[in-house]
């Protein structure tokens, strides 16, 4: 519906004013945009402490931003060397760019994020 459309025009509105600018502005921007919260599922996610305090329940926080960021956005899954090309152990495998720790890590930093009541575009 129309209360919903808002989200869609604000991340529009970052890359227009970050088209042409540097990618931590932009990665900075859209992580903190409702559709991203909404469609990579960090939105209302709990921390495990949150969770235990409240309802003495064991849980994790919601991985998927933390996955994709390290993913898709940033460092990619295999670790490169300055040519590009794929470093390798001594077996021949390639060498993963983030452990499950690390994912673990960064999920929790995405915590507590909540909606804003919808507005009228008053710019």
């Amino acid at each position: 519906g129309a209360e919903r459309t808002e989200m869609y025009t604000y991340y529009y509105d970052i890359l227009v004013r970050h088209a042409f600018g540097n990618y931590r502005d932009i990665l900075g921007e859209v992580s903190f945009s409702p559709l991203m919260a909404e469609h990579l599922s960090y939105l209302k996610s709990k921390s495990h402490s949150y969770v235990f305090s409240n309802s003495n329940m064991v849980s994790r926080a919601d991985e998927n931003y933390a996955r994709e960021v390290m993913q898709l956005f940033s460092i990619g899954l295999v670790k490169l060397n300055k040519d590009g090309t794929i470093q390798v152990d001594v077996n021949g495998v390639p060498l993963q760019a983030y452990t499950n720790e690390d994912i673990e890590s960064f999920a929790r930093a995405w915590t507590g994020f909540d909606r804003t009541a919808a507005r009228g575009n008053i710019e």
